[in-house]
C-alpha cells in the first residue's frame, strides 16, 4: 500500500496529527519501527479502502456471467427455455458447456449488431453470426461423449429402457436451438439481401441462406480445407 495515497484520503489535519505522532516516537524508537508503526495505523485507518482493492469478487462475478446462461443472452421466449434445458448437462462437461455459452453469446452479441439500421458493411458481421452458432452448438452437441449410459436400475424404476436418453434428449435440444437461431439468420438475410439490391457495393455481397439450409458449394473451400 502506498503510503501517499493513505495520505491523501485525509484533510490536512489528520495528516498533520500523524506526523507528529511520528515525529514524537523517533526519539523514543528505532526508526524501523516506527515507520511499522505508522503503516500499521495508517492501514487501519483506511481499512475499508484496503479491503476494497483486494476484493475480487466483482471480477470474479463477471467472470460467472461470461461463462453462464443469463439475461445478456435472452432473445425470446423459445430460445431462452432450450437455454435454461441446457444448463442440466453442465455437470457432465464443464469445458465444452463453457465454450458452448460462449460462442452463444458471441451470435447474440453479433446478430444484435446487424439488427440495427446504421450498419452498412454487414457481411462479415453475419459470416461470423453463423459461425458462431455452429461453434456453439457443435460444443454443445460434444458433451454427448461424457453422458453416463443409463443403468438397468434405473431403466426399471422409470420403465424406459432407452439406454441413450440423455444423449438423445441433448441431441434434440441442440436440433430445435439450431434451427430456431438457424430461422433468426434467415429471416435477417431476406432484410439484409433487400438493402444490397437497393443498394449495392463494392463492400458488399447478397448473403446465400436458405430455409433447406443447404449451403453454397466451393470447390476452392474443399481443396484448400481437405485433410487427404
Amino acid at each position: 500500500m502506498d503510503v501517499m495515497n493513505l495520505l491523501q484520503n485525509h484533510n490536512m489535519q489528520t495528516t498533520l496529527f500523524i506526523l507528529f505522532i511520528g515525529i514524537s516516537l523517533i526519539q523514543l524508537f528505532d526508526l524501523k519501527i516506527i515507520v511499522s508503526i505508522i503503516v500499521l495505523v495508517l492501514i487501519i485507518i483506511n481499512y475499508k479502502s484496503v479491503i476494497q482493492s483486494t476484493d475480487t469478487s466483482e471480477q470474479t462475478k463477471k467472470e460467472i456471467k461470461i461463462n453462464e446462461i443469463s439475461d445478456d443472452m435472452y432473445y425470446n421466449t423459445k430460445i431462452h427455455d432450450l437455454l435454461i434445458r441446457l444448463k442440466m448437462f453442465k455437470k457432465y462437461n464443464k469445458v465444452s458447456y463453457k465454450s458452448g455459452v460462449i460462442y452463444m453469446r458471441k451470435f447474440f452479441k453479433t446478430i444484435h449488431i446487424l439488427e440495427k439500421d446504421k450498419i452498412t458493411n454487414y457481411n462479415q458481421y453475419f459470416e461470423n453470426a453463423h459461425l458462431y452458432l455452429k461453434s456453439s452448438i457443435n460444443h454443445f452437441q460434444s458433451i454427448t461423449v461424457s453422458l453416463p449410459e443409463r443403468t438397468m436400475i434405473d431403466a426399471l424404476k422409470y420403465g424406459d429402457y432407452e439406454p441413450t436418453r440423455k444423449a438423445n434428449e441433448l441431441g434434440a435440444i441442440c436440433k430445435e436451438l439450431y434451427n430456431e437461431c438457424y430461422y433468426i439468420l434467415v429471416n435477417l438475410s431476406i432484410k439484409l439481401n433487400e438493402k444490397w439490391l437497393e443498394n449495392p457495393t463494392t463492400y458488399t455481397k447478397e448473403i446465400e441462406l436458405n430455409t433447406d439450409r443447404v449451403e453454397h458449394y466451393n470447390e476452392h473451400d474443399e481443396v484448400n480445407w481437405s485433410l487427404y
